[in-house]
């Protein structure tokens, strides 16, 4: 039997889908959000995530173990649904324009990456008035330590070498319940469009030059940037409008890091479509086809000792 163009839609389909999952492989494999974020896989709609104070530093085994309480602490994240759907004129498909839909949807997978990575972000953005698993905003000047002490894991300096300085030493001193340092270490910088060029400056140039003293005749002073190889450095385009000015340090190597991404494991991000044998009234009313793609995930908040936030407005 001849092939007719009335087939072609559901011809087109499975390609379509294969096209979209390797394009969604590739641009989340290596995608800003999995880099900042702790991506966590659920079948559960809403999860609990049980946070306990860190365990006690080790000790030499003198005469018997000694256990010792942990402070319990906990968050929920509750996953959300979204979509993202586009449109195609049958007469594209008659014509012989399957290129042009295939650049579309890969396209599709393109957005996802970008809306992960839109909400990782703003969840950072978000991170002054957000409650942590402790129960104060993610970004607070009191977090509860050792003992009675408290710390900090934000500022409203602008970014610059002292402020990325005093952010640094500040991580790497935190302490667990024990008072143990819990080994903070930062490694990635996370600024919008606005202080691109500062920060490529502050983290990427190979020398500061630093102003003369004001003594006639005295030249500038080339000193070598301490910053430089320390930090990667993350340029968002969503780090914009009102909180264009914010600045975020992150320590990315831990487990759990600052911001949780949580996904469904059993809802992978799905890829249909609705065209002329499925039933649609849209391909026989107005001669159009639908192709979209659907996805269950959320954020949330991991360890606030992961992520330093810098001029939240």
């Amino acid at each position: 039997m001849a092939l007719t163009k009335s087939d072609i839609p559901d011809l087109l389909l499975p390609g379509l889908k294969t096209e979209f999952e390797l394009a969604y492989r590739a641009q989340v494999e290596d995608s800003i959000a999995n880099t900042i974020a702790t991506v966590v896989s659920t079948t559960q709609p809403v999860q609990k995530y049980a946070w306990l104070g860190a365990s006690p530093p080790m000790r030499e085994f003198v005469d018997e173990r000694r256990p010792q309480g942990m402070a319990s602490y906990s968050v929920t994240i509750e996953d959300k649904v979204f979509e993202s759907t586009i449109a195609v004129d049958r007469r594209a498909i008659e014509d012989d324009q399957i290129d042009l839909i295939r650049l579309r949807v890969q396209d599709l997978a393109t957005r996802v990456s970008q809306h992960r990575h839109q909400i990782v972000v703003e969840s950072l953005l978000a991170g002054g008035a957000g409650i942590g698993y402790d129960g104060l905003p993610f970004f607070s000047t009191s977090h509860p330590t050792f003992g009675a002490a408290t710390e900090s894991n934000t500022t409203t300096a602008q970014l610059s070498g002292t402020s990325l300085a005093d952010a640094m030493s500040a991580m790497m001193r935190y302490r667990d319940d024990s008072g143990t340092p819990i080994g903070v270490v930062p490694d990635t910088l996370v600024v919008g469009p606005k202080k691109m060029w500062e920060a490529i400056e502050l983290v990427e140039s190979p020398v500061v030059v630093y102003k003369g003293t004001g003594t006639a005749g005295t030249s500038p002073t080339d000193y070598v940037n301490a910053f430089r190889g320390r930090l990667r450095l993350v340029v968002s385009p969503y780090v914009t409008g009102s909180q264009e000015d914010a600045w975020f340090l992150l320590d990315t190597t831990r487990p759990i890091k600052g911001i949780v991404l949580q996904q469904r494991s059993d809802v992978p991000v799905e890829f249909t479509a609705l065209e002329s044998n499925s039933g649609s009234e849209s391909a026989f009313m107005r001669d159009r086809y639908f192709y979209g793609i659907r996805a269950r995930y959320n954020v949330g908040y991991g360890l606030w000792q992961a992520a330093f936030g810098g001029k939240l407005a």
